[in-house]
């Protein structure tokens, strides 16, 4: 089952991170010694938020935390994440790419913890629904609510979230249902 995923995820047309990224051939011994997923979960935070500083806010850390963990990636990978600027951060064209990839990573953990869990319960009695926020007001509300009402004895479980994120989800069988318009 996994490696069949595997094949599915390469498949993609993000484009990857190619040799080139990288200073140093040797760069897959490297990251086996020094990374880790809070390394990777640091970068995603640091270019979601703008800012070290509102990384580790997010992330309940210290901002020198942050920035060590980026030096550290920066360090393994031979490549620079972030332009930095007393603005805050923005990803180089590298750097882009290296965060879909650390994305994906965590997307793909993330589900596989949630794998984990659900296959210690009993799922039948359960229907997990993934929405955007676009539609969190309005009918589906009152939809879900109605729903549970009909069918008390079905757990509901709903996640808000990006697109991208949600369709993941749904591959990964963490989601039942996928409402989004468009």
């Amino acid at each position: 089952m996994f490696s069949t995923h595997t094949a599915h995820v390469r498949r993609r047309a993000r484009p990857s991170l190619e040799m080139s990224d990288f200073k140093d051939q040797r760069v897959s011994l490297l990251v086996g010694k020094g990374l880790e997923l809070r390394h990777l979960r640091s970068a995603v935070a640091a270019a979601d938020c703008g800012s070290f500083r509102q990384a580790a806010e997010l992330l309940r850390s210290q901002q020198s935390t942050i920035s060590r963990s980026i030096d550290q990636i920066e360090h393994c990978l031979g490549i620079k994440l972030f332009e930095r600027s007393t603005g805050g951060v923005a990803p180089t064209p590298a750097g882009q790419r290296a965060l879909r990839q650390a994305r994906i990573i965590l997307e793909e953990f993330d589900a596989l913890i949630a794998l984990a869990k659900s296959e210690k319960i009993n799922e039948r009695d359960r229907l997990a629904v993934g929405f955007c926020t676009s539609l969190s007001a309005g009918n589906l509300q009152a939809s879900l609510l109605d729903f549970k009402q009909r069918c008390p004895s079905i757990e509901l479980k709903t996640f808000e979230r990006s697109r991208v994120r949600l369709a993941t989800a749904l591959r990964n069988g963490v989601l039942d249902i996928f409402m989004s318009y468009g």
